[in-house]
């Protein structure tokens, strides 16, 4: 499993004024969570010791129904073959085989979605910002630019889904050797750009 989170608080970050760990609308600070404000008990690998995490966003939730809806579809497979009659040609236990690794390969695609999910993942710190790409259980990509590297800052929001549930796509140009982050289908999108521009405004 990729080591993206590390649940411990270094000694030496500074505490978190009342101001900040205050709940927001949109904003949990489950680690389940799409839009962490100041998370509690997060890091990462690259983490500095006086770093300190602003952000913590992953893909606005309704992402995951596709999977979810497929998955579910997936599992009425063994029933529906026995209904039509292919498992009474087969010989006895093939059925059963059958449903097994049928119901295996359910489990792992769902498990593969959430994880998908879960560990594709965007950081906004004091200092930086990091999208963690995560493409499988042994593989991920991390990119990263400083503050100060950052150029411009923009956000859409597209659709009749996006607009009711406040996601969109938030665009980061920068001058570093990644030229453009894109934090795909984050919640509140506004309130993203409108803690990098403060950011930007502080360097």
């Amino acid at each position: 499993m990729p080591d993206v989170f590390v649940n411990q608080t270094p000694a030496d970050e500074p505490p978190k004024t009342e101001a900040q760990k205050k709940i927001i609308p949109g904003h949990s600070h489950s680690l389940l969570s799409a839009f962490s404000l100041y998370p509690d008990d997060v890091g990462f690998e690259t983490k500095d010791g006086k770093e300190q995490i602003i952000l913590l966003l992953r893909q606005h939730p309704i992402v995951n129904v596709k999977w979810i809806v497929i998955t579910i579809l997936l599992t009425a497979g063994p029933a529906v073959l026995n209904m039509s009659g292919v498992f009474s040609s087969l010989p006895t236990g093939f059925p059963l085989v059958i449903s097994l690794a049928w119901y295996l390969f359910t489990g792992a695609y769902a498990i593969e979605g959430f994880l998908n999910w879960y560990f594709n993942v965007y950081f906004v710190t004091d200092a930086r910002i990091i999208d963690v790409d995560f493409y499988n259980l042994i593989g991920k990509r991390v990119s990263n630019a400083e503050i100060e590297m950052i150029q411009d800052v923009s956000y859409t929001t597209a659709g009749v889904l996006g607009t009711m549930l406040n996601y969109g796509n938030v665009f980061i140009q920068t001058a570093a050797e990644v030229s453009e982050f894109q934090f795909e289908s984050v919640p509140n999108p506004e309130k993203v750009v409108k803690v990098l521009d403060d950011l930007r405004a502080k360097v």
